[in-house]
């Protein structure tokens, strides 16, 4: 999939020196309950990557530098709905650019229009106020929080704020 600055596809070898950069990088772990990872161990995850049609990686059109991934799972919250869930991470030094924003708007498109989804959501932190005003600017829905809900690798404990977008409502923005 392409966007205006952005190539969003499947992982490839070359893509783990800077992932491994991104992925363990304070900025990242932070909000997200991810642990730091290996070399090796993110060699092995780009090599399932590489095979999944639910892993993107995305890319800089202008230079081809891999700045994040977004990722889509079955949505555990919900029961017999064809409901997917996406989470998502980028390098410090692309945030505030509109690159994730570009890159969920071409993913809510591909879940609603592609997979035909009937529901679309996400999980952020409480205290992670950049991504819970990006998917509200995106038109996803506050369902509510879970509180005291993930313990991340520093021991720190969050409260789950879950946010959706239903198919109608895509199509009615």
């Amino acid at each position: 999939m392409e966007t205006e600055r952005l190539v969003l596809r499947r992982a490839k070898p070359g893509d783990a020196d800077e992932i491994f950069r991104i992925r363990n990088s304070d900025y990242v772990l932070k909000y997200n309950c991810m642990p730091k990872i290996s070399m090796e161990k993110l060699r092995e995850q780009i090599a399932k990557d590489m095979e999944s049609n639910d892993v993107f990686y995305i890319e800089l059109k202008e230079n081809k530098k891999t700045i994040g991934v977004i990722d889509l799972d079955e949505d555990s919250l919900r029961y017999k709905i064809d409901s997917w869930t996406i989470s998502y991470y980028l390098g410090e030094e692309y945030s505030s650019k509109g690159y994730m924003t570009e890159a969920l708007r071409e993913m809510i498109t591909y879940v609603f229009e592609e997979r035909q989804a009937d529901v679309l959501s996400v999980r952020v932190f409480k205290d992670n106020l950049a991504s819970r005003r990006l998917v509200e600017k995106l038109g996803f829905v506050n369902e509510g929080c879970i509180r005291r809900c993930v313990k991340n690798h520093q021991g720190i404990i969050h409260d789950d704020m879950i946010y959706s977008i239903l198919k109608d409502e895509y199509y009615n923005l």
